[in-house]
């Protein structure tokens, strides 16, 4: 499927949104000095002992943050 240059540009300004986004967030969890994992979640983890897997490991902290 060909994207058209209106579509491909809409798409990179997306990307660029959502980019802005993250690091601001990021920024702010900074400037506030909150983790940016919530310890709840961080308990929760080390409740499930995972095995020794980077895989596994993501897949549960983002179905852990999705939760929170």
């Amino acid at each position: 499927m060909a994207r058209t240059p209106q579509r491909m540009s809409a798409t990179k300004q997306a990307e660029r949104l959502k980019a802005l986004a993250r690091a601001k967030r990021l920024l702010n969890f900074k400037r506030k000095s909150e983790p940016v994992i919530p310890d709840r979640v961080l308990k929760q983890l080390a409740a499930l002992n995972l095995p020794a897997n980077e895989f596994v490991y993501q897949a549960c902290l983002e179905k852990l943050l999705r939760g929170a």
